[in-house]
């Protein structure tokens, strides 16, 4: 078996060579050292008749003709503006996967293999013939015993051997790129190999999709304006997800719509998207319209949700502060959310800034209606590019679904604008920060982080003796008893020091809550705030206590 692997692998190798020669890749062919005549046939020394110079263009061909695997490289790169340049991530946006359906008897058996049961006691009828096919799976109408009326989505047989075996194969050839071409190491070829892995460990398992399309289902089941697929569980596994057919027309196959129905359209689009990102805090990641159908109700339905980003409250926190300092044209807080999301290392930090300020300038002061964000996150990610910024992924994935969408919409009705639709939603953002309720919240997240940093520093002062007479060559002689004198002391100093803070916390919350005049209220005055009152007393009477004891201590000693 080994050894059929090993022909295979070398068989593929072989022909994702030819594929480039074709295309005019043969100094890369020779900087790989691949330019042998093991791998080169004759009929690849002659370069296809439509040669162009547009290199991102000859690798999109290279990845079409090739297929597998390689379609769904380009696929996955084309959401990944922050690792190549964005020509590359355009053109390879066009790749389709063109794979013939596998036939409908090999669906028989995956289906009552995974049900475990004959398939006439699941369905009352089955189209034979797909209605979609892709790399991954294909796609059949079928109606349940129960008579609901369902889209079968049936995983290709051993895909993810092949797609196993592609992968072994590509981070052959990133090691090798890495090894002998420098200018490709800036790309990180197998970081991107690494990236893609995971990539199709999602895609490739149908439960996970399931899972997501179920939260959209949830959220958008009572919409009247958008609808998502129900999925059937009994008739979902790992290859094959069973949910409700969706009846209508793909959004860019329709050249029928009125004025009034792009604008609702694209205005759906546009809300859904601010929706997903700050209240559900997951979204649709590859809203193009391919995915998108206009249903004969009228409503907008979302399908293919196998790859769906999430944001934690870190990263909601810097794509808020993003989307405020836009609308509102502060690059300062846009600097800021910047330096939130990348994982910046050791950079010339004022070079930097004026980098962002100078990328940024044309946002700055910009009317809304001018603001491009293709535009702002090219120059986004070609800064996080030239100082090696790695962003967090999910941010990536909202960048590609804005972008596309934004896009998208343009086309169907270029009067809309994202950031203007965003308007309402930073409004509702800048009101909740004035919020006393948020505001008292944040400075009791902030103190107990503060709190705890103190606490945690007596101990790694200590870490910090060990190494240094663990670590240097200077000997280093340290008084026991002076070294636990000075932990005690910072122990204590640190309690005062976050009993001090808690209570000008607690002070500040107390006026914030009079001034925005809480119910209910005591002798004219919010309860909270003479709570508060009550527990800035307590705190400062016990710090006092500890003061003069600590006073009287010393004086004894």
């Amino acid at each position: 078996m080994a050894f059929i692997s090993a022909i295979r692998r070398f068989s593929r190798l072989k022909e994702i060579v030819n594929l480039l020669m074709k295309e005019g890749f043969e100094e890369i062919i020779q900087q790989l050292h691949f330019h042998t005549p093991l791998l080169i046939s004759k009929v690849s020394l002659e370069p296809t008749k439509k040669q162009t110079n547009n290199i991102p263009i000859r690798l999109r061909r290279v990845m079409e003709n090739a297929g597998g695997a390689l379609v769904k490289v380009g696929q996955m790169l084309s959401l990944r503006a922050d690792l190549i340049p964005q020509e590359y991530c355009d053109e390879f946006a066009k790749l389709q996967d063109s794979v013939k359906p596998f036939p409908y008897a090999q669906i028989k058996t995956i289906l009552e293999a995974e049900y475990k049961k004959p398939l006439k006691d699941v369905f009352k009828e089955f189209e034979e013939k797909p209605i979609a096919a892709a790399s991954i799976g294909q796609v059949h109408k079928a109606r349940l015993k129960t008579g609901e009326l369902v889209a079968v989505k049936v995983q290709r047989p051993d895909i993810k051997k092949t797609f196993e075996a592609d992968i072994d194969l590509l981070y052959y050839i990133a090691e090798e790129a890495e090894k002998y071409i420098p200018d490709l190491k800036a790309f990180k070829p197998k970081k991107i190999v690494g990236e893609f892995e995971k990539y199709t460990e999602k895609e490739l398992d149908f439960l996970a999709e399931a899972k997501n399309i179920d939260i959209f289902y949830e959220k958008y089941k009572y919409s009247p304006q958008i609808k998502i697929p129900k999925v059937y569980w009994e008739y979902t596994t790992s290859k094959v997800i069973t949910m409700e057919f969706i009846d209508g027309k793909k959004i860019s196959e329709i050249d029928t719509l009125t004025k009034e129905e792009k604008k609702k359209i694209t205005m759906t689009l546009y809300k859904s998207i601010i929706e997903q990102v700050f209240e559900m805090h997951i979204f649709h990641a590859d809203p193009h319209p391919g995915n998108i159908f206009l249903m004969k109700n009228g409503k907008i339905a979302f399908l293919d949700f196998g790859i769906v980003g999430r944001l934690s409250p870190d990263l909601k926190e810097n794509v808020e502060y993003m989307l405020v300092g836009l609308v509102k044209g502060d690059t300062d807080l846009l600097v800021r959310s910047f330096n939130g999301l990348g994982m910046i290392g050791d950079i010339d930090e004022q070079k930097f800034k004026e980098d962002l300020f100078e990328a940024w300038g044309e946002f700055h002061s910009s009317s809304l209606k001018q603001i491009n964000m293709k535009r702002f996150f090219n120059s986004t990610f070609e800064i996080g590019r030239k100082y090696n910024i790695e962003f967090p992924h999910n941010f990536v994935l909202l960048v590609k679904a804005v972008v596309t969408t934004e896009g998208f919409a343009k086309q169907l009705y270029p009067e809309a604008n994202f950031i203007e639709v965003c308007k309402s939603q930073v409004e509702h953002l800048l009101q909740k920060e004035r919020d006393p309720k948020n505001l008292y919240n944040s400075f009791k997240k902030g103190a107990f982080d503060f709190t705890t940093t103190l606490k945690k520093f007596p101990q790694d002062l200590r870490t910090l003796v060990h190494l240094l007479k663990t670590g240097t060559k200077v000997k280093v002689e340290i008084d026991h008893k002076e070294l636990n004198d000075l932990t005690l002391e910072l122990d204590r100093s640190s309690n005062r020091l976050t009993f001090g803070v808690i209570i000008g916390g607690l002070s500040i919350t107390t006026g914030l809550l009079i001034v925005a005049d809480v119910h209910p209220k005591l002798w004219g005055l919010p309860i909270y705030a003479w709570g508060s009152a009550a527990l800035i007393f307590i705190l400062s009477l016990i710090l006092t206590v500890s003061i003069f004891r600590e006073k009287r201590r010393g004086e004894e000693e």
